[in-house]
């Protein structure tokens, strides 16, 4: 009996490129909530080391996966997997910054390490979480603008207005606190071609991120308007058209949105987004 008990318990281990198929089954039957996970995979987090899983010794599936170091992302639908990742987790915590997920399996996992987390500078309680396809997007405009991917010659006036909307949004400038860093993860997104930009003379009129890219989705973030710019209808025209650009390649592009973001809604949703859930982040 106590064996059998001791079976349908998690545990917890190190994840590795030879787990590859296991934590794909794991992720794939929830691709719209699991779209940042599969794509760090793809760029290799796996022969990193940076993944933990909740194992099932009675089938050896894996069940749970969360990514760990100063970003940390959950994916545990069943408590008793996410109590188990987050007990694994506690070695890792002096290094952690962020955490983001869904907003339940982050909220329970900061009620379980409570005091040893680090103290909280900011936190998004609340992100409404939505996706768009191709029956639900609203139709392109018949005048597009000339949005496009960003090119290198670009790199500073998207990164002042990344850092604008950091500001805005999460209520710190990441230039005044890693600027060389900030700087190359932006350099990195554009040659990646994963950021998408409308220019107007040498001023960013909007852009957006691609920060996750997968056959199933693509995840957006970092969706921003010149705010001299904003209430003129560049957003809702700008989204539409990107939005059939990006799923032509892949099957739903999401993103999640602070709550308070009244105009930000009102586009997403004007441009065919549906809410699928809450996320959550919080910055350590």
């Amino acid at each position: 009996m106590l064996r059998r008990a001791l079976n349908r318990q998690p545990r917890t281990r190190q994840l590795w490129a030879s787990d590859s198929s296991l934590v794909e089954a794991c992720l794939e039957e929830h691709p719209l909530e699991t779209v940042f996970l599969r794509s760090e995979i793809r760029q290799g987090a796996l022969r990193q080391g940076s993944l933990l899983g909740a194992e099932h010794p009675f089938d050896r599936r894996i069940r749970g996966v969360l990514m760990h170091g100063p970003l940390v992302v959950p994916w545990a639908p069943d408590p008793r997997d996410l109590d188990a990742l987050g007990k694994a987790l506690r070695p890792h915590l002096p290094w952690i910054q962020l955490m983001v997920g869904p907003m339940d399996q982050i909220a329970r996992l900061q009620e379980q390490l409570g005091s040893r987390l680090p103290p909280v500078r900011t936190m998004r309680a609340e992100q409404p979480h939505y996706a768009v396809d191709l029956g639900s997007v609203a139709p392109e405009p018949n005048d597009p603008p000339p949005l496009r991917r960003a090119r290198t010659e670009e790199l500073e006036p998207l990164v002042r207005a990344g850092a604008a909307m950091h500001l805005e949004e999460v209520g710190f400038d990441p230039l005044a606190v890693d600027p060389s860093g900030y700087r190359e993860r932006v350099l990195t997104l554009i040659r990646r071609g994963r950021i998408y930009v409308w220019m107007e003379g040498d001023r960013v009129a909007f852009k957006a991120e691609c920060s996750s890219v997968t056959p199933e989705a693509v995840q957006l973030q970092g969706v921003w308007t010149d705010p001299t710019l904003r209430r003129q209808g560049r957003a809702t025209k700008a989204m539409a058209t990107l939005c059939h650009r990006l799923l032509a390649d892949t099957e739903w592009v999401t993103l999640f949105v602070n709550d308070f973001n009244d105009t930000a809604i009102r586009v997403y949703e004007r441009t065919g987004f549906k809410r699928i859930g809450s996320m959550r982040t919080v910055l350590f």
